[in-house]
């Protein structure tokens, strides 16, 4: 076996032992940001589950989407991250970037970098399930994603 394959099967290894631990941590310690006050109303969207509900994290819903300031009133400064959000991307990230350290996440994936000023966070990440989808794919799988917004024009 080359040294190449041997590491990609460890770091393979080592990532697949990281998220089942994740998963099997994240079962029973999420209930401080589910007791949050906007779950109240906001409960029939599901709990907050995955890495980022950990209570030793000390979320709270505000700590991404901003406080209730006139929510449920229209308009409100809540941010909403998704595609056809308003909130410039620069916005966006910047939540993000308020706990990720830019250069972690440069070292970990290359399209950290790539994509920072550009894409938002949320056009990969999915924070609020039990898993992030992008966290899960193989690297075929992650390359057809890429496709979606780099596929060639002809």
């Amino acid at each position: 076996m080359s040294r190449i394959n041997w590491l990609l099967m460890l770091s393979a290894s080592v990532l697949s032992l990281a998220l089942i631990s994740q998963q099997a941590h994240c079962n029973d310690s999420t209930e401080q940001i589910n007791n949050d006050s906007c779950m109240k109303c906001h409960k029939r969207n599901g709990k907050m589950q995955g890495h980022h509900a950990l209570d030793e994290l000390n979320l709270s819903c505000s700590s991404c989407h901003g406080e209730k300031g006139n929510h449920p009133k229209k308009p409100n400064d809540l941010m909403v991250f998704s595609a056809d959000s308003d909130l410039a991307v620069a916005t966006q990230n910047n939540v993000c970037l308020t706990c990720h350290i830019p250069k972690k996440l440069a070292d970990t994936e290359w399209t950290h970098n790539v994509h920072a000023q550009k894409v938002a966070c949320s056009a990969c990440h999915q924070l609020h399930p039990q898993t992030d989808r992008i966290m899960t794919l193989t690297t075929k799988q992650r390359s057809d994603e890429c496709q979606r917004c780099h596929s060639v024009q002809r």
